[in-house]
Protein backbone atom coordinates (compact mmCIF):
# COMPACT_ATOMS: atom_id res chain seq x y z
CA UNK A 1 0.00 0.00 0.00
CA UNK A 2 1.72 3.56 -0.88
CA UNK A 3 2.22 5.72 1.68
CA UNK A 4 2.52 8.81 -0.26
CA UNK A 5 -1.60 9.54 0.31
CA UNK A 6 -2.82 13.09 0.61
CA UNK A 7 -5.71 12.34 2.54
CA UNK A 8 -9.28 12.20 1.33
CA UNK A 9 -11.00 15.79 -0.42
CA UNK A 10 -14.62 16.53 0.42
CA UNK A 11 -16.98 17.55 -1.67
CA UNK A 12 -18.86 20.73 -1.63
CA UNK A 13 -21.93 20.49 0.06
CA UNK A 14 -24.33 22.77 -2.10
CA UNK A 15 -28.06 23.70 -0.95
CA UNK A 16 -30.05 25.19 -3.48
CA UNK A 17 -32.80 27.66 -2.21
CA UNK A 18 -35.73 29.78 -3.95
CA UNK A 19 -34.44 33.32 -5.48
CA UNK A 20 -35.34 35.69 -3.02
CA UNK A 21 -34.10 33.98 0.04
CA UNK A 22 -31.86 36.13 3.12
CA UNK A 23 -29.60 33.67 5.16
CA UNK A 24 -28.95 35.13 8.33
CA UNK A 25 -26.56 34.52 11.80
CA UNK A 26 -28.36 32.21 13.89
CA UNK A 27 -27.09 33.90 16.90
CA UNK A 28 -27.04 37.15 16.52
CA UNK A 29 -30.50 37.01 14.17
CA UNK A 30 -29.20 39.60 11.81
CA UNK A 31 -29.28 38.92 7.72
CA UNK A 32 -25.74 38.35 6.01
CA UNK A 33 -27.07 37.92 2.43
CA UNK A 34 -30.21 38.27 0.57
CA UNK A 35 -29.96 35.74 -2.38
CA UNK A 36 -31.61 37.68 -4.95
CA UNK A 37 -30.68 36.58 -8.69
CA UNK A 38 -30.55 33.25 -10.07
CA UNK A 39 -27.08 31.26 -9.62
CA UNK A 40 -26.31 33.44 -6.97
CA UNK A 41 -23.70 31.98 -4.74
CA UNK A 42 -23.36 32.40 -0.93
CA UNK A 43 -20.52 30.02 0.76
CA UNK A 44 -21.82 29.69 4.43
CA UNK A 45 -18.95 27.67 5.69
CA UNK A 46 -15.05 26.75 4.39
CA UNK A 47 -14.42 23.18 5.03
CA UNK A 48 -10.70 22.64 6.62
CA UNK A 49 -7.42 22.00 4.98
CA UNK A 50 -5.08 19.11 5.16
CA UNK A 51 -1.79 19.82 7.06
CA UNK A 52 1.43 19.28 5.40
CA UNK A 53 4.57 16.66 6.09
CA UNK A 54 6.45 13.94 5.54
CA UNK A 55 6.32 14.21 1.24
CA UNK A 56 5.55 17.71 0.80
CA UNK A 57 8.18 19.45 3.68
CA UNK A 58 10.68 16.50 3.66
CA UNK A 59 14.11 17.65 3.99
CA UNK A 60 16.83 16.23 1.26
CA UNK A 61 18.48 14.06 3.63
CA UNK A 62 18.73 10.99 2.62
CA UNK A 63 18.51 7.58 4.80
CA UNK A 64 18.33 5.49 1.38
CA UNK A 65 16.38 3.64 -0.65
CA UNK A 66 14.40 6.98 -1.50
CA UNK A 67 13.38 7.76 2.45
CA UNK A 68 14.11 11.00 3.08
CA UNK A 69 13.86 12.68 6.91
CA UNK A 70 10.75 14.52 7.86
CA UNK A 71 12.37 17.48 9.47
CA UNK A 72 9.20 19.28 9.82
CA UNK A 73 5.39 19.15 9.91
CA UNK A 74 2.22 21.55 9.60
CA UNK A 75 -1.07 21.24 11.20
CA UNK A 76 -3.96 21.09 9.08
CA UNK A 77 -7.16 23.60 9.69
CA UNK A 78 -10.66 22.78 10.83
CA UNK A 79 -13.19 23.72 8.94
CA UNK A 80 -15.88 26.40 9.60
CA UNK A 81 -18.90 25.57 11.66
CA UNK A 82 -21.80 28.12 10.70
CA UNK A 83 -25.36 28.11 12.50
CA UNK A 84 -27.39 29.73 10.18
CA UNK A 85 -31.11 30.84 9.52
CA UNK A 86 -32.82 31.22 6.03
CA UNK A 87 -35.95 32.56 4.90
CA UNK A 88 -38.15 33.69 2.37
CA UNK A 89 -38.61 37.14 1.42
CA UNK A 90 -41.25 36.49 -0.81
CA UNK A 91 -43.22 34.00 0.12
CA UNK A 92 -46.16 34.30 -1.26
CA UNK A 93 -47.89 36.56 -4.82
CA UNK A 94 -51.54 36.90 -2.81
CA UNK A 95 -51.46 37.93 0.68
CA UNK A 96 -54.67 37.49 2.65
CA UNK A 97 -55.08 40.71 4.89
CA UNK A 98 -57.90 41.37 7.47
CA UNK A 99 -58.83 41.55 11.25
CA UNK A 100 -59.21 37.97 13.03
CA UNK A 101 -61.65 35.71 12.22
CA UNK A 102 -62.55 37.28 9.08
CA UNK A 103 -62.56 34.54 6.67
CA UNK A 104 -59.14 34.21 5.42
CA UNK A 105 -58.69 30.77 6.30
CA UNK A 106 -61.78 29.79 4.68
CA UNK A 107 -61.12 31.59 1.32
CA UNK A 108 -58.20 29.72 1.21
CA UNK A 109 -59.37 26.97 1.43
CA UNK A 110 -62.10 27.15 -1.06
CA UNK A 111 -59.97 28.69 -3.56
CA UNK A 112 -57.01 26.46 -3.63
CA UNK A 113 -57.97 23.22 -2.16
CA UNK A 114 -55.11 23.91 1.66
CA UNK A 115 -56.41 22.91 4.74
CA UNK A 116 -55.36 25.83 7.51
CA UNK A 117 -57.40 25.23 10.98
CA UNK A 118 -60.87 26.94 10.86
CA UNK A 119 -62.40 28.17 13.47
CA UNK A 120 -65.12 30.32 14.94
CA UNK A 121 -62.86 32.62 17.03
CA UNK A 122 -60.20 35.25 16.29
CA UNK A 123 -56.80 34.19 15.74
CA UNK A 124 -57.37 30.93 14.74
CA UNK A 125 -54.33 31.34 12.28
CA UNK A 126 -50.90 32.26 14.40
CA UNK A 127 -48.67 31.51 11.08
CA UNK A 128 -49.01 31.66 7.29
CA UNK A 129 -50.19 29.42 5.54
CA UNK A 130 -50.07 28.75 2.06
CA UNK A 131 -52.28 27.34 -0.85
CA UNK A 132 -51.95 27.49 -4.99
CA UNK A 133 -54.09 28.23 -7.54
CA UNK A 134 -54.13 26.50 -10.64
CA UNK A 135 -55.01 27.78 -13.52
CA UNK A 136 -55.24 26.56 -17.51
CA UNK A 137 -51.94 25.56 -19.02
CA UNK A 138 -50.03 24.76 -15.53
CA UNK A 139 -50.21 28.25 -14.51
CA UNK A 140 -50.07 29.09 -10.75
CA UNK A 141 -50.47 31.37 -8.38
CA UNK A 142 -49.48 31.40 -4.75
CA UNK A 143 -51.64 32.60 -1.85
CA UNK A 144 -50.98 33.27 1.63
CA UNK A 145 -52.98 33.00 4.54
CA UNK A 146 -52.03 35.68 6.62
CA UNK A 147 -52.83 35.77 10.87
CA UNK A 148 -55.29 38.19 11.33
CA UNK A 149 -54.15 41.94 12.47
CA UNK A 150 -56.22 44.09 15.21
CA UNK A 151 -56.19 48.07 15.53
CA UNK A 152 -52.53 48.90 17.40
CA UNK A 153 -50.28 45.92 15.41
CA UNK A 154 -47.74 48.06 13.98
CA UNK A 155 -47.23 49.44 17.76
CA UNK A 156 -46.79 45.60 18.28
CA UNK A 157 -50.06 44.34 19.86
CA UNK A 158 -51.42 40.78 19.06
CA UNK A 159 -47.94 39.87 17.75
CA UNK A 160 -48.57 42.52 15.27
CA UNK A 161 -45.12 42.56 14.41
CA UNK A 162 -44.67 39.45 13.22
CA UNK A 163 -48.22 39.06 11.60
CA UNK A 164 -47.00 42.25 9.80
CA UNK A 165 -43.38 41.20 8.52
CA UNK A 166 -45.41 38.44 6.95
CA UNK A 167 -47.26 40.62 4.97
CA UNK A 168 -44.49 43.01 3.66
CA UNK A 169 -43.03 39.18 1.94
CA UNK A 170 -45.99 38.90 -0.17
CA UNK A 171 -45.76 40.71 -3.63
CA UNK A 172 -49.60 41.32 -3.61
CA UNK A 173 -51.97 41.76 -1.67
CA UNK A 174 -56.05 41.03 -0.89
CA UNK A 175 -58.20 42.89 1.64
CA UNK A 176 -60.53 39.95 3.22
CA UNK A 177 -63.34 41.96 4.92
CA UNK A 178 -66.16 40.16 7.28
CA UNK A 179 -69.57 42.13 5.47
CA UNK A 180 -71.21 40.97 8.83
CA UNK A 181 -69.37 42.26 11.14
CA UNK A 182 -71.94 44.30 13.36
CA UNK A 183 -69.13 45.66 15.70
CA UNK A 184 -66.60 47.40 13.06
CA UNK A 185 -68.54 48.25 9.48
CA UNK A 186 -66.90 47.66 6.42
CA UNK A 187 -65.36 51.02 5.82
CA UNK A 188 -64.18 51.02 8.93
CA UNK A 189 -62.17 47.61 8.82
CA UNK A 190 -60.46 49.12 5.93
CA UNK A 191 -59.49 51.90 7.54
CA UNK A 192 -58.29 50.00 10.42
CA UNK A 193 -56.08 47.92 7.94
CA UNK A 194 -55.08 50.58 5.94
CA UNK A 195 -53.77 52.68 8.86
CA UNK A 196 -52.15 49.35 10.51
CA UNK A 197 -50.31 48.89 6.86
CA UNK A 198 -48.88 52.71 6.43
CA UNK A 199 -48.16 53.07 10.06
CA UNK A 200 -45.47 49.44 9.26
CA UNK A 201 -44.01 50.35 6.31
CA UNK A 202 -45.23 53.62 3.98
CA UNK A 203 -46.69 52.55 0.49
CA UNK A 204 -47.29 48.66 1.89
CA UNK A 205 -51.03 49.65 0.56
CA UNK A 206 -50.31 49.98 -2.79
CA UNK A 207 -49.66 46.65 -3.18
CA UNK A 208 -53.35 46.10 -2.63
CA UNK A 209 -55.60 44.67 -5.82
CA UNK A 210 -58.88 44.06 -4.81
CA UNK A 211 -61.15 43.86 -1.86
CA UNK A 212 -62.94 40.31 -0.73
CA UNK A 213 -65.96 41.47 0.81
CA UNK A 214 -66.76 38.02 2.66
CA UNK A 215 -69.90 36.43 4.57
CA UNK A 216 -72.69 37.80 1.67
CA UNK A 217 -74.28 34.58 2.83
CA UNK A 218 -75.42 36.57 6.19
CA UNK A 219 -76.35 39.90 5.06
CA UNK A 220 -80.07 40.81 3.97
CA UNK A 221 -78.86 42.70 0.98
CA UNK A 222 -76.63 44.13 -1.44
CA UNK A 223 -76.85 47.59 0.50
CA UNK A 224 -73.32 47.31 1.99
CA UNK A 225 -71.40 46.10 -0.86
CA UNK A 226 -72.82 48.94 -3.07
CA UNK A 227 -71.64 51.06 -0.13
CA UNK A 228 -68.41 49.67 0.01
CA UNK A 229 -67.58 49.83 -4.01
CA UNK A 230 -68.77 53.73 -4.01
CA UNK A 231 -65.98 54.18 -1.06
CA UNK A 232 -63.29 52.39 -2.76
CA UNK A 233 -63.64 52.51 -6.71
CA UNK A 234 -59.94 51.92 -6.71
CA UNK A 235 -59.95 48.40 -5.81
CA UNK A 236 -62.27 45.42 -7.40
CA UNK A 237 -65.07 44.51 -4.73
CA UNK A 238 -65.47 40.78 -4.55
CA UNK A 239 -68.96 39.78 -3.02
CA UNK A 240 -68.39 36.12 -1.94
CA UNK A 241 -69.69 33.34 0.84
CA UNK A 242 -65.91 31.58 1.22
CA UNK A 243 -68.23 28.90 3.35
CA UNK A 244 -70.76 28.31 0.95
CA UNK A 245 -68.33 28.72 -1.89
CA UNK A 246 -70.68 30.89 -3.40
CA UNK A 247 -68.63 33.63 -6.06
CA UNK A 248 -65.01 32.19 -5.77
CA UNK A 249 -64.59 32.24 -8.95
CA UNK A 250 -64.89 36.37 -9.05
CA UNK A 251 -61.50 36.15 -6.93
CA UNK A 252 -59.66 33.83 -9.63
CA UNK A 253 -60.67 35.93 -12.37
CA UNK A 254 -59.53 39.10 -10.42
CA UNK A 255 -55.88 37.13 -9.86
CA UNK A 256 -55.68 35.72 -13.16
CA UNK A 257 -53.44 38.08 -14.17
CA UNK A 258 -50.75 37.26 -11.61
CA UNK A 259 -50.54 33.34 -13.26
CA UNK A 260 -47.47 34.44 -15.63
CA UNK A 261 -44.95 35.29 -12.68
CA UNK A 262 -44.60 30.78 -13.30
CA UNK A 263 -44.84 30.90 -17.01
CA UNK A 264 -40.85 30.27 -17.28
CA UNK A 265 -40.43 28.38 -14.36
CA UNK A 266 -39.27 24.78 -14.39
CA UNK A 267 -40.81 21.97 -12.78
CA UNK A 268 -38.26 21.41 -10.20
CA UNK A 269 -38.26 25.40 -9.56
CA UNK A 270 -42.57 25.01 -8.83
CA UNK A 271 -41.62 21.77 -6.39
CA UNK A 272 -39.47 24.26 -4.60
CA UNK A 273 -42.43 26.23 -3.54
CA UNK A 274 -44.80 23.14 -2.92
Amino acid sequence: VSTQSTGERGRDLIVTIPVGSIVGCQQSQKPLIELDTEDEVFVAARGGRGGEGNRSVSSRVSFGRGRYACREKEEGEDGQLSKLYLEMKIIADIGLVGLPNAGKSSLLRAISGAQPKIASYPFTTLRPHQGIIHYDGYYRVRMADIPGLIEGSSLGRGLGFSFLRHIERCKSLLYVVDMSNTDCGPIETIGILEKELEAYKPGMTENIVGIVANKIDLLHGPQKIIEMARAFPQYPVMPISALEQRNIVAVRNVLEPFKFLYAHQSEADMEMYD
